[in-house]
């Protein structure tokens, strides 16, 4: 099985390819053996990459280590890449970046270097569908458990149904505020108004 990055062939013998799909969970159990956990949703996936560079083909370490090391010009970080393996495709594994470490150790049994690196989803699909969707407001509610639309006070939130009890005491609120050190036949019009 081949592995391609941005349909570039790794270059190596013996290609082992892994892939990590981790779950968030937090344990919940505390101190007893309680097996309750929070699950913390669905995190990047992992590809991880294993092969044999015989000696004599140490061009193909130059190559990986160009990969890893590739840098995206206008942003400073590392190059992300397209994916081509039969199996993250099958899973919506689609671009990675190398992440952690590259690792290159020497055999001795089979004359060349065992070469290890991992890649880390960039962009899930999940993530990619939550940038799409709309942030939605909060839905505020009155004492009656209605959504309403109630502008004519500024202090009171939007979309804000007031009940009707409640809607007396804002005029009262809005009508005694305004006449405060208003003569007495002002007032008395007022308590008119409210009864």
């Amino acid at each position: 099985m081949t592995l391609q990055l941005n349909q570039q062939s790794i270059p190596g013998l013996d290609i082992k390819v892994t892939i990590k799909l981790p779950f968030g969970d937090s344990d919940l159990s505390g101190q007893s053996s309680n097996t309750t956990s929070a699950e913390t949703g669905t995190k990047a996936k992992e590809l991880t990459v294993s092969l044999i560079v015989p000696f004599e083909k140490k061009t193909w370490l130059t190559e990986i280590d160009r990969l890893a090391e590739a840098i995206n010009k206008t942003t400073g970080a590392r190059t992300v890449y397209r994916i081509g393996h039969d199996a993250a495709n099958a899973i919506k594994f689609y671009e990675a970046k190398f992440s952690q470490e590259l690792t290159i150790r020497e055999l001795d049994d089979t004359q060349g270097w065992q070469v290890g690196f991992v890649m880390k989803e960039h962009l899930s699909v999940p993530e990619r569908k939550s940038q799409r969707e709309p942030i939605k407001p909060a839905k505020q509610q009155g004492g009656e458990g209605k959504n309403i639309d109630y502008k004519e006070n500024p202090d009171i939130p939007p979309n804000t149904e007031l009940s009707t009890f409640e809607k007396i005491l804002s005029m009262a609120d809005n009508v005694l505020g305004g006449v405060m050190g208003s003569d007495d036949a002002t007032k008395k019009e007022v308590a008119n108004e409210i009864k």
